[in-house]
């Protein structure tokens, strides 16, 4: 292990972090051609989280910020995401409020460990949590964006493929799955991190 700072990965995480007021901006401009731009920034982002790891592995350069970092990166850009959906009215505020509470705790418990001079053990379902949470916030700028194009072709269409009832519920079920799974990695992160009996 190094205890080079600027390495390639650590780079890519920043990338990662840089990259989440870009997509938020395209986002909230809400016509098709920047919804589109914002999908391409949050993919580009969400690639950098599968390959930064790999990289730091690859070229034996993993860091003690790395691991910190990582996964603060992923944080800012799920929260980050999700929070403007729910400020622009497409979520439910509990659904994206579970999701908060338990990255802040999370990180709360690192920053905690780091202190401690140990380290808090990252779950395999962490990771995989981390991937549907993605995959749920990739298909909702695909739905809204499929919804705002439908809206620019037809101004005076007002059919189902454009009800905002039905979207938000596709919305609120997407979303409630990733907080099953978010729950469920919660939870293995008591159990992987519980202390130790004397």
């Amino acid at each position: 292990m190094r205890n080079k700072i600027l390495t390639a990965a650590n780079m890519l995480t920043v990338l990662r972090i840089v990259l989440v007021p870009l997509y938020l901006w395209f986002f909230s401009r809400g016509t098709w051609g920047s919804i589109v731009l914002a999908l391409i920034v949050f993919v580009t982002a969400a690639v950098t989280d599968l390959y930064d790891g790999w990289l730091a592995r690859r070229r034996k350069e993993i860091t003690k910020l790395g691991r910190f970092m990582d996964p603060l990166a992923d944080k800012f850009l799920v929260v980050g995401a999700l929070v403007q959906f729910w400020l622009m009215g497409l979520v439910n505020v509990w659904l994206v409020g579970i999701i908060v509470v338990r990255d802040v705790w999370i990180t709360a418990m690192r920053v905690i460990a780091i202190r401690r001079g140990t380290e808090l053990k990252t779950s395999r379902d962490a990771k995989l949590k981390t991937t549907i949470q993605l995959t749920v916030i990739i298909a909702t700028i695909v739905l809204t964006g499929a919804r705002t194009k439908v809206m620019e072709l037809f101004p005076h269409y007002n059919g189902q493929w454009v009800a905002l009832e039905s979207y938000l519920l596709v919305f609120n079920l997407l979303l409630a799955v990733a907080v099953a799974f978010t729950l469920y990695s919660w939870f293995t992160y008591f159990l992987q991190n519980k202390p130790a009996k004397t």
